[in-house]
């Protein structure tokens, strides 16, 4: 996550300045939260509606993102002309608009009577669940990926579910205090394994998003090219003991989401190395990943580089002069 959202273009201005970063802080959250204020006054329909529209507003203007969503969406799609990758930006932002928008209505999609999520279950998942075995869940930033901890928890399962702690402090804490409506524990990205432990000890299943690049990750393909990747769902599954299972949600119209959970997930060689067993069973979440975003990427909120500079300059070079997919990558940050 950037230092600043409204103002990072100014960040290396700030970077020795404490008090300018502070006001730099404010003044993110005092916008955001007065937009999320806003939403909550709207009724959750018109709330994602308007969500939405903001976010397609914010791509045109975020134009260097908006560069990084092209790209990950080019290299992802190379069939796709540019006219459609353009398309499906537009499409990324308002799906990530509408997720901000959702934020102060997350109660409503763990209501056990409410009709907000279709949920599509694994019989063996099931099967887990009725005999209160605790499991790891995984998935990515699809549709609006915070309902996925909102419906295991409206299935009756004590969880915790691993977060992205924000530089700023005080947006951190309230995006924390909204996630509370969610019925689960936050475990912070940088606990370490440690925190995740301690949250399996005390009975709670684990859920985890793992299609962002993360430094020092292992190299594992995706779409057909290395992106570095955590392999700690699949670490902990594999330590603990517990079924890995992925879990897709897909956005239906009116604020509604369908939320399925598929069958566990297990190596191909269980005599194999705990290690070859890990980037094993990632493998196969990147497999996942690729079906759900093929299927709908305008769900996919990609408005980080997905895969490393180098990457892009590979492709870039790869295509140039032989369609549209080089004049997506030319003008991307790399």
């Amino acid at each position: 996550m950037a230092k600043f959202i409204l103002a990072n273009v100014l960040r290396h201005k700030t970077a020795e300045n404490r008090t300018a970063t502070n006001a730099l802080w404010l003044l993110d959250l005092a916008v955001i939260a007065s937009v999320i204020g806003a939403f909550r006054l709207l009724p959750l329909p018109w709330a994602s509606a308007a969500g939405a529209r903001l976010g397609r507003g914010l791509g045109r203007v975020l134009k260097n993102r908006t560069r990084h969503v092209r790209a990950n969406l080019g290299l992802a799609l190379p069939d796709r002309s540019a006219e459609e990758i353009a398309d499906l930006a537009g499409e990324v932002w308002a799906n990530a608009g509408a997720v901000l928008a959702e934020f102060p209505h997350l109660a409503r999609f763990r209501d056990p009577q409410g009709d907000r999520v279709e949920i599509a279950m694994d019989e063996q998942v099931l099967a887990c669940r009725d005999a209160g075995q605790q499991m790891i869940f995984v998935a990515a930033h699809i549709a609006n990926w915070e309902v996925v901890a909102a419906t295991i928890t409206r299935l009756g399962i004590p969880n915790c579910a691993m977060y992205a702690p924000l530089s700023n402090p005080w947006l951190d804490r309230r995006l924390r205090d909204y996630r509370r409506a969610l019925g689960c524990g936050l475990i912070s990205r940088d606990a370490g394994l440690r925190g995740f432990f301690k949250a399996f000890e005390s009975g709670h299943s684990l859920s985890i998003l793992t299609d962002r690049r993360i430094e020092g990750g292992k190299e594992i393909p995706f779409f057909g090219e290395t992106k570095a990747t955590s392999t700690l769902p699949a670490r902990l599954a594999l330590r603990l003991g517990a079924p890995l299972v992925p879990v897709q949600a897909q956005r239906l119209p009116g604020a509604r989401f369908r939320v399925s959970f598929h069958a566990p997930l297990r190596p191909g060689d269980p005599a194999a190395g705990q290690g070859d067993q890990a980037i094993d069973l990632t493998r196969q979440i990147n497999g996942k990943f690729e079906e759900w975003i093929a299927d709908r990427p305008g769900e996919w909120v990609c408005t980080s580089k997905i895969w490393s500079s180098s990457v892009f300059r590979a492709r870039k070079a790869l295509h140039d002069g032989q369609g549209n997919t080089a004049g997506i990558l030319e003008k991307h940050d790399v």
